[in-house]
């Protein structure tokens, strides 16, 4: 009896990844980028006071509109967090399995990611993060694509 369970499991887990069924592998960031375009603890819009403040949480990047946000995020760190969580909720994934802007493989350790206009982008490196800032509208319109032939 315990064969012919283990034999019908195995059966069904083929069937499921050849289907398509089973939960593609994603690649994974080292570092997650940040979801929002505002800081965290004020809502001020990232950049409208000079360059963000930048530090990882755990796995998690986290971006202040200044450095003296930072405090407050530390006293409330599990409501920030929470609050980034529930932004990523929204993202739409990167659908991409190499480099959006070089179709080069990813690697965990030199691989950046960022969130831009609700989507996650994955580069290679952050050479390629500026060739997605001279031309974003490129890379957008790619993700776009990408994400409605998964679709159908």
């Amino acid at each position: 009896m315990k064969l012919s369970t283990l034999a019908a499991a195995a059966a069904l887990t083929t069937l499921l990844s050849i289907s398509g069924f089973a939960e593609d592998k994603k690649f994974e960031l080292k570092k997650k980028p940040y979801p929002l375009a505002v800081c965290v603890v004020s809502d001020e819009k990232l950049g409208s006071m000079g360059d963000a403040h930048v530090f990882t949480e755990g796995k998690q990047e986290i971006q202040l509109c200044c450095k003296s946000c930072e405090k407050d995020f530390t006293k409330n760190k599990a409501e920030h967090l929470k609050k980034i969580e529930a932004a990523w909720a929204k993202v739409k994934r990167n659908p991409f399995t190499t480099c959006i802007a070089s179709d080069e493989a990813l690697d965990p350790e030199e691989a950046v990611g960022i969130v831009h206009e609700g989507r996650e982008f994955v580069f290679c490196c952050k050479g390629c993060v500026s060739d997605f800032k001279k031309d974003t509208a490129k890379f957008v319109k790619k993700f776009d694509e990408a994400v409605a032939k998964k679709k159908s």
